[in-house]
């Protein structure tokens, strides 16, 4: 099985971008290179109730968690008074196993005060927060871990340890047609006489695959931002609080005067000007009763004005030689404070202005947002980066003038534009040949470039050249969690673990396909990864809706189908309406998907329920921002 890991660091200073967390990825390279795959990684200040949420949290999908950090003797070190009480069994012998390695290095370990025990039948252990002493610790113990989550899990239900075990159970051993325990994939260089007439993979429903997904997908480390890289499409990581007031100074809301509003209409004597910007005759100048300013919008209110009087209810009665006004006539009477926004009337400071989870989005109200602030640099998820790679010997580039015997790949521009729409950066890796080698070289010059996952279309059907599954699992040493999803289209749809914590989505060739399963399985996958959150109904929303269009549509007896629609708001009847944008719904047509902003979930049909016609309710998952009929 693929034993999963989260690593959990607890700094202040780490946490507010004042230092850089070492212990974590160090943590990271010891379990991974000893064949753990991390799935959660994350930094939390001193302080009990974020650590125990994010263990608590974390102990649903994880077989182990490691916290370093705050088991120091400072009155701040909290991690030791903040684990212990979740523990449902304490694992002393494991505390003392750290100790006792790491005092033959260092007498220092004494001051450390670690400690493991078990929460909802999850390993847990606390080690130092340094990169050396973190590291230390845990490889005292390294080698028991995995017996130690065999142990703690033994109590776990059958859906638990399927979710959590999901590489084993879905068919990575494969029954041949002898009925003898087979290999987890097709052997790369079999022949094509020997080749399985039967895939190994069963057929997992789509809610449950997409489940199995986020197990093993965690959130992406948070990354200290300055204001000019923000872009649409990340998400904040922590609260934005604004640093000062805004307006910081009292600021005329129009252009006019600034004046003493007890002195009523009259003839006044202008005493100079105040406008918006760098303005010393404001510091330097008040208005006093009997006297006014002249004011222009935002610009600072003068020390003695309580109000200003817009420029349309005055009258010039006399300008200075060089065309400056000296008197002006006020024609109308104003309250004091009118037309004036006081220090904070936008934002007090110390306001939160954006909490943590905020999609910035391309609308400008975000970015606005942080600019007025205050603040120079933001604490922001990073921005997942996802490679492309289409596959097949049929395929050529769009550009090619002239087809012979070939297909032009559609899939891989498409994709490309809804990664880039989720505000990742993408790496194209162009149309790769149907050779197992030059496969598994592209997909590690992927991991070589940073990418957290790879996105392939083609090659995982049962065709004689379809080698993706069988380079993951014997090339890449991935493991793959599910082979098939019980939906229609996109039904060889695969997502795999790599031994990096890397993730792989090998899509369909067939275009509609692709760009469905895309939908249902790596768009909410990416949002998690990119900090969105993790509750699948909130990343890819769905709603209730009315079919229209066609008259009738006949279901398909033995999957449950995803059919491409748009979706509409009816003003008039107040509700949602999803029409069918193709009545054939072909999984090759790539055109099917153009205007589509939902997918229609049709279920199985039944002799009892054989169609699904006009008026009728449905669920529509959402994939796109949906039409208005007013």
């Amino acid at each position: 099985m693929s034993l999963t890991a989260g690593i959990l660091t607890v700094s202040d200073k780490c946490s507010q971008g004042l230092a850089q967390d070492t212990s974590g990825p160090a943590l990271r390279n010891l379990l991974e290179s000893n064949n753990w795959v991390v799935t959660h990684t994350d930094i939390v200040p001193d302080e009990t109730h974020q650590i125990t949420q994010t263990v608590e949290k974390w102990s649903q999908t994880c077989h182990l968690v490691v916290v370093s950090g705050g088991t120091g003797l400072a009155s701040g070190d909290v991690t030791v008074e903040a684990l212990e009480p979740l523990f449902t069994k304490k694992l002393p012998s494991l505390a003392i196993a750290m100790v006792a390695g790491s005092l033959r290095i260092t007498p220092m370990a004494a001051l450390s005060q670690v400690t493991a025990g078990i929460v909802n039948e999850t390993v847990v252990v606390a080690v130092p927060g340094s990169k050396k002493g973190s590291t230390e610790n845990l490889q005292q113990i390294i080698g028991v871990l995995p017996h130690a989550v065999d142990t703690a899990c033994a109590g776990r239900s059958t859906r638990q340890i399927h979710n959590m075990q999901a590489p084993a159970l879905c068919g990575c051993s494969r029954v041949d047609d002898t009925g003898s325990p087979g290999g987890v994939s097709e052997k790369l260089g079999a022949s094509v006489a020997g080749r399985a007439r039967k895939s190994p993979y069963p057929m997992v429903p789509a809610d449950e695959a997409l489940a199995m997904a986020f197990g093993y997908v965690g959130v992406l480390p948070k990354a200290i931002v300055e204001l000019s890289a923000v872009r649409a499409g990340m998400v904040l990581a922590e609260p934005v609080v604004a640093r000062e007031p805004v307006p910081a100074y009292r600021a005329s809301v129009m252009d006019g005067y600034a004046v003493v509003a007890d002195d009523g209409p009259g003839d006044y004597c202008v005493l100079g000007a105040s406008t918006a910007g760098k303005n010393s005759a404001v510091a330097e100048m008040s208005v006093t009763s009997g006297s006014i300013m002249r004011i222009t919008t935002g610009a600072p209110v003068p020390p003695g004005a309580d109000a200003v009087v817009m420029v349309e209810d005055t009258q010039l009665l006399e300008a200075s030689a060089d065309g400056e006004e000296a008197k002006v006539r006020v024609l109308a009477r104003v309250q004091p404070g009118q037309h004036i926004r006081p220090v904070g009337f936008d934002v007090a400071q110390g306001t939160e202005l954006l909490s943590a989870s905020t999609v910035i989005s391309g609308v400008g109200g975000e970015i606005g947002t942080l600019a007025l602030s205050g603040n120079k640099s933001f604490r922001i998820y990073a921005v997942p980066r996802i490679a492309v790679i289409s596959t097949g010997d049929e395929l050529t580039d769009s550009a090619e003038m002239s087809l012979q015997g070939q297909v032009r790949d559609s899939n891989r521009p498409a994709l490309i534009c809804a990664l880039q729409a989720l505000g990742c950066d993408v790496v194209d890796l162009g149309i790769v040949r149907d050779d197992p080698d030059i496969l598994a070289a592209t997909m590690a010059e992927a991991l070589g470039k940073g990418c957290h996952g790879i996105i392939t279309s083609g090659g995982v059907s049962m065709g004689e050249r379809d080698w993706l599954r069988p380079v993951i699992e014997q090339r890449l040493d991935g493991k793959i969690v599910f082979g098939r999803v019980l939906m229609k289209p996109a039904k060889p749809t695969t997502f795999a673990m790599l031994p990096q914590g890397r993730f792989v989505f090998a899509l369909p060739g067939n275009p509609a396909s692709a760009v469905v399963a895309f939908h249902m399985f790596a768009a909410p996958v990416i949002r998690k990864l990119a900090g969105h959150g993790d509750r699948i109904e909130a990343l890819r929303p769905s709603v209730r809706a009315v079919f229209c269009g066609p008259e009738e549509l006949v279901l398909d007896h033995v999957r449950p189908e995803y059919a491409r629609a748009r979706l509409c708001w009816n003003s008039q009847l107040a509700v949602w309406q999803a029409e069918v944008l193709d009545s054939r719904q072909q999984s090759s047509r790539m055109a099917s998907m153009a205007g589509a902003n939902a997918l229609v979930c049709l279920p199985r049909g039944s002799n009892q329920k054989p169609v699904v016609r006009n008026g009728d309710q449905i669920t529509a998952i959402v994939i796109a921002p949906p039409a208005f009929n007013y």
